[in-house]
């Protein structure tokens, strides 16, 4: 039987809070492939950028979770975050221009074996589910997160896309992200314009543990292609063939889509208040019995 104060201490008061942390090891996480990526061309020109942004939103989290609140500390998280959806758009942009040449460019140089051109756009994935995370409570907040999950797995899905496309979709398993990842995008999509039954809810985290899995998955075959046909680790290999961490993408947002539907029927208590002292969701029913009270 559930115990009524654990289970408000657990999830209600304290789901921004896990939500934030979420978001920083994202960040953190996200600084790191970026590390490894940008080596490999000696960080050429503006390949700092996102590396010096990281660990910044990745402070300005924990400042917005660990200090009591306060106007000023608000409004810098907000900026840093901002800024994170610049560093994301503009890191697209410079990708797509470093593809193109001064002459006619095939649309497959374009967006297939040049640098990727999905990648830099976590950043603003990241950074706008921070935004909502602390900005909104109730319903309304886990409709607008299932929405940024929804365009993450899309996002996930046309990454892996272009990078197996380059091996022509060989082996056939290649193809298995993109059917499982369109299915995550549709179930949580769905998922944020409805009011959820039990049986729907189960469904959906059912979707959820399977791109869990899938992401575990392909974790585990691209590190043995990179093993292949060596006595011994060559860490070349390692860092810069089959990226390790790419198909992470599908677990972690299997687990923020699972996070987005964390009932908060006592969090009314604890929210942040918006510019004009109102917090998005406010008034709204409890978020369990949107979902069934799973």
């Amino acid at each position: 039987m559930r115990n009524p104060r654990l289970y408000r201490w657990t999830l209600a008061n304290h789901k921004t809070a896990i939500l934030l942390a979420a978001m920083a090891m994202d960040f953190l996480l996200t600084g790191v492939d970026v590390l490894i990526a940008h080596s490999e061309s000696d960080f050429f020109r503006w390949e700092l950028i996102p590396l010096v942004y990281a660990p910044c939103a990745v402070l300005a989290i924990v400042v917005q979770a660990v200090l009591p609140p306060s106007g000023v500390v608000r409004r810098t998280f907000q900026v840093v975050m901002w800024s994170g959806v610049v560093v994301g758009f503009l890191g697209t942009f410079l990708h797509l221009t470093g593809n193109a040449t001064s002459g006619p460019v095939a649309l497959h140089q374009l967006l297939v074996t040049g640098s990727p051109i999905a990648a830099p756009i976590a950043f603003a994935g990241i950074a706008s589910f921070a935004l909502a995370s602390e900005r909104h409570r109730g319903p309304v907040r886990s409709s607008k997160l299932l929405d940024l999950v929804g365009i993450g797995f899309l996002g996930a899905v046309l990454a892996a896309f272009f990078d197996h496309a380059r091996l022509g979709f060989i082996p056939w398993y290649t193809l298995i992200p993109l059917g499982t990842g369109a299915l995550a995008t549709v179930a949580c999509f769905y998922m944020a314009r409805r009011r959820q039954s039990r049986a729907e809810t189960y469904i959906f985290f059912s979707v959820l543990t399977l791109s869990l899995l899938v992401g575990f998955l392909g974790f585990g075959l691209h590190l043995l292609g990179d093993l292949s046909g060596t006595e011994t680790i060559v860490w070349a290999r390692l860092l810069y063939r089959a990226p390790l961490l790419g198909p992470l993408l599908f677990s972690n947002l299997a687990m923020l889509g699972a996070l987005a539907m964390l009932p908060e029927t006592d969090d009314w208590s604890v929210t942040s208040p918006s510019s004009d002292g109102r917090v998005s969701g406010e008034g709204d029913p409890p978020h369990a019995d949107r979902v069934g009270n799973v």
